[in-house]
């Protein structure tokens, strides 16, 4: 994507019949069994370089040496693994028959099913290999080895450009047919009325994914559109400022200044809680679900008891990820829009959640209340909390600056002084030197903005 471009992504949940819903998990299947038969032939090829390297480490050279003189072995990409599949997948399966027996086919997921489905999973499989391969060179964390996709662990969904909105009524999608499945339309939840106003503002539909969440199928099209000018505050963000924002377990968030909720002035967002709240039928379904597990069968070979216990838990996680998104988009949204500038701390959330368990050498302490934390900080959702504030800022004029987290809640913001024991109570901050009294995640919230202040002054040009 260039500079002249955006990306939107409008997600809309589906209504299919059961007959239609046999229809999108056997596109989902299909997108899964291509993906697996690409990322085979790499697979293949990479041990196949890997075996070259490690003869060349036994002849002596160091792994460095030996991985730059091991002998090349390309890479099937996704045009080349195309023609491959298209040559292999009607051949029959090797091996005599028996008087009367029909011939076998490895290869029969593909039928019934568009054949961009198949070419996107291909894709999919390069991105996944290069993106291991480049893993040093990446920004974040390292990338592991791509996995193959097994059925009932991974996400059902699958990516074409053959979907498109039925714009007579805004309620239904048509899906395209191949491989003897002719084109469907599919029902629509709700009007996609938000798609409609980003196509007629020059928007072009580039991808569409569907995926199976919980219960639930949905749609997600990929819209670019041309960028026009950057937006600008608009006067009511001009004159609120900044404002600093304090994330935390007890309290979901705590804001400097005030916000405006359904004509109230919120500054504390107690904490919603969505996987506690639903932890006690989640672990019922789980244990359900572990007992009728036979060990040694496939899943499509699993009890219908077991089926109707996994389908309980997905239904249960897809819950629980929609409250949680709608309680993210609510407090971040009335960030971006009521304020010029959100102030943010840059949390390390891979660290703060670190597991406390130790070794055998030296075994953690508190495992399980360090546990318990680590499972609030993730339901709360500190990164996608600053996803979201970071995006939306783009998108409605507003900046952000994040802020060093250290001893921001041990700071008086009213004389500065610096001191652990000013935190009486879990919500109370006293100063041991000046008597000031507030809020402690309040406080917090202050001393982030006057952080956020300080380098903004700091990088303005001098005069």
């Amino acid at each position: 994507m260039n500079n002249d471009t955006t990306t939107v992504v409008v997600k809309e949940t589906l209504d299919p019949t059961p007959t239609q819903v046999e229809i999108l998990q056997r596109y989902a299947d299909a997108s899964r069994c291509s993906f697996n038969f690409a990322l085979s032939f790499k697979h293949g090829r990479q041990q196949l370089w890997s075996h070259g390297r490690d003869r060349l480490i036994a002849q002596g050279q160091t792994p460095a040496e030996a991985a730059r003189n091991a002998p090349k072995v390309d890479v099937p990409g996704q045009f080349a693994m195309q023609k491959i599949f298209n040559a292999e997948r009607d051949l029959p399966l090797i091996g005599p028959l028996l008087p009367g027996q029909e011939p076998r086919y490895r290869y029969t997921w593909w039928k019934g099913v568009n054949a961009i489905v198949c070419q996107q999973a291909f894709r999919d499989a390069d991105t996944a290999f290069a993106n291991w391969k480049n893993s040093a060179r990446r920004k974040g964390g390292p990338v592991g080895y791509p996995r193959f996709k097994w059925r009932g662990r991974c996400r059902d969904s699958f990516r074409m450009s053959a979907i498109r909105l039925v714009e007579q009524d805004l309620r239904h999608v048509r899906i395209g047919g191949g491989g003897g499945q002719p084109a469907f339309s599919v029902r629509l939840h709700r009007p996609a009325r938000r798609l409609v106003r980003l196509l007629a503002r020059g928007g072009v539909v580039k991808m569409v994914t569907v995926a199976r969440e919980g219960h639930r199928w949905v749609v997600m099209f990929n819209v670019r559109l041309p960028a026009g000018p950057a937006p600008r505050p608009t006067r009511r963000q001009r004159e609120a400022g900044m404002v600093g924002v304090d994330l935390g377990v007890k309290v979901f968030a705590a804001t400097s200044d005030p916000l405006l909720v359904n004509d109230d002035k919120v500054q504390l967002f107690a904490n919603p809680r969505h996987l506690e709240n639903t932890r006690r039928q989640l672990r019922r379904w789980q244990r359900r679900m572990a007992r009728r597990h036979v060990r040694g069968l496939k899943t499509h070979e699993q009890s219908q008891g077991w089926r109707e216990a996994r389908d309980q838990v997905a239904r249960l996680h897809a819950l629980i990820a929609a409250r949680r998104a709608s309680t993210q988009h609510l407090v971040t949204k009335r960030l971006v829009t009521q304020y010029a500038h959100v102030a943010l701390e840059d949390l390390r959330v891979k660290n703060m959640t670190a597991s406390a368990r130790g070794t055998l050498e030296a075994p953690g302490r508190n495992v399980k209340a360090k546990a318990g934390l680590n499972r609030a900080i993730l339901d709360v959702g500190f990164g996608e909390i600053r996803r979201q504030i970071e995006y939306k800022a783009r998108l409605y004029g507003a900046a952000v600056t994040v802020v060093d987290p250290a001893y921001t809640s041990q700071t008086c913001n009213r004389c500065g002084h610096v001191d652990a024991k000013s935190r009486r109570t879990r919500d109370l901050f006293t100063c041991t030197r000046c008597s000031y009294a507030t809020h402690a995640d309040i406080g917090a919230a202050l001393n982030i903005k006057t952080r956020a202040q300080a380098l903004d002054e700091a990088s303005e040009p001098q005069a």
